[in-house]
């Protein structure tokens, strides 16, 4: 009787586990059927616990951005397009890079599956504009079921809505 009890048990965290992981993948907009096809996306989502916008990483929507308009303008529609997310934080910054280029650290708050991420963008400026670059990590470590993918997709789009509302000249 005891080791059908443990069958049962063992079914439903199993069963909860598969639900958990799938409903993952759904919460981030996995999106299996564009390129590179669904089992390069569920290796990606399944092994990586960040997601870089340069092109060694493997999915083609997650690139860097080209922003045209006054530098100081599309700067302030990049920190603007931050503060829509109420929970994330600006974090301080250690070092800089390069001179011309500006570093931004967001802290961005785990949730009950989700572990926090640190999300780094560099802003380059180009002759009529800046150049975004975006590196998001798990803190945990931990492969994230394509979350820093989705939180870089949600930072861009926050960054064109305030570019649409506030065109930068």
């Amino acid at each position: 009787m005891k080791s059908g009890w443990i069958f049962i048990v063992s079914g439903l965290l199993l069963l909860g586990g598969l639900l958990y992981g799938i409903g993952d993948l759904v919460a981030n907009n996995a999106g299996f059927f564009e390129p590179p096809g669904a089992s390069r996306r569920l290796g990606v989502y399944l092994s990586l616990s960040s997601a870089w916008t340069d092109p060694t990483y493997p999915l083609p929507e997650v690139a860097p951005r080209d922003y045209l308009g006054d530098p100081a303008l599309v700067q302030k529609d990049i920190l603007q397009g931050i503060a829509y997310f109420n929970r994330w934080k600006i974090l301080p910054l250690s070092s800089v890079s390069n001179a011309q280029d500006r570093i931004i650290r967001v802290g961005i708050p785990g949730s009950f599956w989700r572990a926090p991420q640190i999300m780094e963008l560099r802003i380059t400026p180009m002759e009529y504009g800046l150049h975004l670059w975006v590196r998001s990590a798990s803190v945990s470590r931990r492969p994230d079921f394509g979350a820093n993918r989705n939180s870089i997709l949600r930072l861009y789009h926050a960054i064109d809505n305030q570019i649409a509302i506030h065109p930068p000249g």
